[in-house]
């Protein structure tokens, strides 16, 4: 899957709009959600209705009351979420196990004497 990157000129509209900054990275990836109760505000997901002075929920380096576009891009990488039918979602299943399939099938056709001498 390619996912092509947002910029400051692509902010999705849609209230409730849902991106992820650093998408793909566990350690990293964080979910912003488009505010429907503040126009033009974003929050870390669940965010909206936290007290936004308490740190210990929002991400490290948010200091603003009410996140905007930019504040979102400047923490890194954006892609927008959609959703999609479960028919996507079984030929992603498949695919992945297609992959771990041949993945296994690889290790299981190596020398183990090749392994040993590495």
């Amino acid at each position: 899957m390619t996912a092509r990157l947002l910029g400051l000129n692509d902010e999705p509209q849609e209230s409730g709009a849902v991106v992820a900054v650093h998408w793909g990275d566990y350690r990293r990836q964080e979910i912003w959600v488009n505010s429907g109760a503040s126009v033009g505000t974003w929050f870390p997901l669940g965010g909206e209705f936290w007290v936004v002075w308490d740190r210990q929920r929002m991400p490290a380096g948010v200091t603003k009351q009410h996140p905007d576009w930019h504040d979102v891009c400047a923490r890194g990488p954006v892609t927008l979420l959609v959703g999609a039918d479960s028919d996507a979602y079984v030929q992603g299943w498949r695919a992945g196990r297609r992959g771990l399939w041949q993945q296994m099938e690889d290790v299981a056709s190596e020398d183990p004497r090749e392994a040993v001498r590495q």
